[in-house]
């Protein structure tokens, strides 16, 4: 402790010692008053000191609630820092409470994380002790959405609303597993795939639910194949027609007059249809890596009412060959985050699509609507072309398909796969006369 506090104590238990002395020899000559007047300064000069001491310990005391409760509110006295034992203590507050700064954030980051999942994700934990205690210690919003439930962190009121769930699982049995599981939600059944792990720490065990639709499972894994193919097709081909398209320029150059004319002209269109066919081959498998390699977003405030409109402005010559009547109301004023180019793309390839649809209908019409949800936005078009049959539904979205004679099969696969880059989704219904595309955004 500082000497200046040293001193203070020496002169205080100095005090207590001399008045004592005094008190004794009063005593001994038979003084009763005097001895009793000295006796109460005696006791007095005690609570002093018991006050001083309590003093010097109390900012310490604080110190130490502080750090026991996690209360990083109360800052030693800059008087107090002189002392050693003061520094200290402050030093040793600063350092926890930064630790607490840098745990609270990280708790942050990883409830972010876990709420941009598209699979739903519920972490139940207990303490090694007391086993029969359930504690929610996370949920996502995937998962409340899959069961149609609200975030409950009260594992009693959670646990009503997943019964079905907690019948496969088994919370009171915890164990890792992976199963295919079918649940009824809203007299709807769905097919999930479920996965649990077990995970213990020095205190706790920790049971992580994972649960992701089948539809997600094998878009997930067709989109894998899909791009592994088209990576692979890519590279054999380019190495292919790249030494063919040069050999066919080449021999072009190479015709000179001893070739007889008739000749001639045969070698001169056979190699113009091979250097053609060529580029024709680069620019289709150019088109499929932009399906393959496509780029992360960039995200920036999008206008969606503007970008829809510029968009429109491209088709305008087309549209209007055909006479197609376009309902947009171009006042609405809906903005997302985005990448402008990207989803620029996307409604490209969805109106190229409507006006193949719609090339021999009567009355050509496009609808087009925003409908903003608590933590969505919603893009709608709707054609009244010849509609999508129930027969080749199922393969809109494939690469590669197509029923256009010049179509190249990417138009809708890359624009399903610029919107779940942007953590979206697209849909749609079809009938005859009335094909609508759903665009989903989430905020």
């Amino acid at each position: 402790m500082h000497k200046k506090y040293h001193i203070q104590l020496i002169i205080r238990l100095i005090l207590i010692v001399a008045n004592a002395i005094i008190l004794f020899h009063f005593h001994q000559k038979g003084m009763v008053i005097t001895t009793f007047v000295f006796g109460l300064f005696l006791i007095f000069q005690f609570f002093l000191f018991l006050e001083f001491i309590k003093k010097q310990f109390q900012e310490i005391e604080k110190s130490i609630d502080c750090l026991l409760y996690d209360d990083y509110s109360v800052t030693l006295k800059e008087n107090k820092n002189k002392s050693e034992l003061f520094n200290k203590t402050a030093k040793l507050i600063a350092k926890h409470k930064k630790i607490n700064l840098q745990k609270t954030s990280e708790e942050v980051i990883f409830i972010n994380i876990l709420e941009s999942l598209s699979i739903g994700i519920l972490i139940l934990r207990r303490h090694n002790d007391t086993k029969n205690s359930i504690e929610v210690f996370q949920i996502n919003k995937a998962f409340a959405d899959f069961l149609n439930i609200p975030k409950f962190y009260n594992w009693e009121l959670l646990n009503k609303k997943i019964t079905p769930l907690t019948k496969i699982v088994n919370t009171n049995g915890w164990r890792s597993f992976k199963e295919v599981i079918s649940l009824t939600i809203n007299r709807v059944e769905e097919s999930f795939f479920l996965k649990t792990s077990l995970t213990k720490t020095y205190n706790y065990e920790y049971l992580i639910i994972s649960l992701e639709t089948i539809q997600q499972l094998i878009d997930k894994k067709e989109k894998e194949a899909w791009y592994k193919l088209m990576n692979v097709m890519s590279h054999e081909i380019i190495n292919t027609i790249t030494p063919i398209s040069s050999l066919a320029g080449n021999l072009g150059s190479l015709l000179d007059d001893n070739f007889d004319e008739e000749n001639k002209s045969e070698l001169k269109k056979g190699l113009a249809i091979i250097k053609r066919r060529s580029h024709h081959l680069t620019s289709f498998v150019n088109s499929y890596r932009k399906l393959a390699e496509l780029p992360t977003p960039s995200k920036t405030s999008v206008n969606l009412n503007k970008l829809i409109q510029n968009t429109l402005h491209l088709f305008e010559q087309q549209f209007k060959q055909i006479n197609t009547i376009v309902n947009f109301k171009s006042d609405t004023i809906l903005k997302i985050q985005a990448d402008k180019q990207q989803l620029e793309q996307v409604f490209i390839n969805i109106f190229s699509n409507c006006f193949y649809a719609l090339e021999k209908v009567e009355k050509p019409i496009i609808n087009i609507a925003f409908e903003a949800k608590n933590n969505s936005t919603q893009v709608r078009i709707t054609d009244n072309g010849i509609g999508i049959p129930d027969a080749i539904k199922n393969q809109i979205f494939v690469p590669y398909f197509t029923t256009r004679k010049d179509g190249s099969g990417i138009g809708l696969a890359l624009a399903k796969s610029i919107v779940e880059a942007h953590q979206g989704t697209i849909n749609f219904t079809s009938i005859k006369g009335e094909t609508t595309f759903v665009l989903s955004f989430r905020h």
